[in-house]
C-alpha cells in the first residue's frame, strides 16, 4: 500500500497545474505517465519507474499489449504496490481511474467529481461516472 504525503493536496494541485496546458505526448505526457506523475507528486513513489522510456505510439502499444491491455498493465502495477481496486464511484482526489476516452481505454486521475487526463492540446476532463475501474491511493 502506498500513502499520500502530508502536503499531498498542494503537490496534487501543482501536478495538475503543471500538466494543464501540456499537449498529449507519448512517453512524456500520455495518460499513463500523467497519472503516474500525479501519484508521484502526492506519494513520492514512481509507479512508472519500470516502464518509462518509450517515446512513440507503437512502443506504448507494445508495452500495453505485453500486459494484455491497459487495465491489465495498471492492475499489475497496482498489485505490485498493494493498491486496491475500488468502484469508480468511490474514487477520491488523487486516485487513478480508467475510463473509455475518445481513443479507447484511458487512464486519468480523479479530481473530485471529474477525471482528468491529457487531451490533444491540454488537460481534459470528463465526469467520474465515465470511470470503469479505479484504485485507491491512501
Amino acid at each position: 500500500m502506498i500513502y499520500k504525503l502530508d502536503n499531498w493536496p498542494v503537490a496534487f494541485a501543482a501536478a495538475l497545474s503543471h500538466a494543464e496546458n501540456k499537449p498529449f505526448i507519448w512517453g512524456e505526457n500520455d495518460c499513463c505517465l500523467f497519472a503516474c506523475n500525479c501519484i508521484f507528486a502526492t506519494t513520492g513513489i514512481d509507479l512508472a519507474r519500470t516502464f518509462r522510456g518509450y517515446t512513440t505510439a507503437p512502443e506504448a502499444a507494445a508495452l500495453i499489449a505485453g500486459y494484455g491491455g491497459l487495465y491489465q498493465l495498471v492492475s499489475a502495477v497496482c498489485r505490485k504496490h498493494d493498491i486496491p481496486e475500488i468502484l469508480p464511484r468511490q474514487a477520491r482526489r488523487g486516485d487513478p481511474v480508467l475510463f473509455e476516452g475518445g481513443e479507447g481505454s484511458t487512464l486519468g486521475i480523479c479530481t473530485g467529481d471529474k477525471i482528468a487526463a491529457p487531451g490533444r492540446s491540454r488537460l481534459a476532463t470528463c465526469g467520474i461516472l465515465k470511470g470503469i475501474h479505479a484504485w485507491r491511493i491512501e
